[in-house]
């Protein structure tokens, strides 16, 4: 994409891994949407929207994805790095235990940092698309955090950490 005045955004590639746990095992809600920013609630409601959109079920908070995907939002914010790093050992520090586990990261500015512009943008890519709309998927947890990317102050740094069977 441009630079220079214009928005931007970046992904990359998601990941969704099958876990062999215990189908009693799973992250709980634990009261879920309560403790979410606002910019957490919107990026829940806009992946939700996209999902039913597309006949797919909407997803419901899980607390401990939540505490993930926020811790990881926020140590992007702070080193500048900008990956997935171990997710799936991130997650299970966490205590998420759900069959499946998946994540989409994003950052951006302007209206590429909003909800609707980093869910546009998963859409848009076919790896992030499939992890957004698996069926299985049926507990979600966001974390934004804002922070400077690749040279960009106020980008708002996205995770969505999504657990399922």
């Amino acid at each position: 994409m441009a630079r220079g005045g214009r928005t931007l955004l970046a992904l990359v590639v998601s990941g969704i891994a099958l876990l062999g746990f215990s189908p009693n095992a799973s992250s709980s809600d634990l009261g879920g949407q309560l403790s979410l920013t606002a910019q957490e609630e919107n990026l829940v409601g806009a992946i939700n929207r996209a999902r039913v959109a597309r006949g797919v079920p909407p997803v419901r908070v899980g607390v401990r994805l939540r505490l993930a995907a926020r811790s990881h939002s926020r140590a992007m914010a702070r080193t500048g790095a900008f990956d997935h790093g171990n997710w799936y050992r991130r997650l299970r520090s966490f205590g998420v235990r759900s069959p499946m586990v998946g994540e989409n990261i994003a950052w951006g500015i302007g209206s590429d940092g909003t909800a609707a512009g980093i869910v546009a943008a998963w859409l848009a890519s076919p790896p992030h698309r499939a992890t957004l709309l698996t069926r299985g998927f049926r507990r979600v947890g966001v974390g934004i955090a804002v922070g400077t990317m690749d040279g960009y102050a106020g980008a708002r740094i996205a995770t969505a950490d999504f657990g399922g069977s």
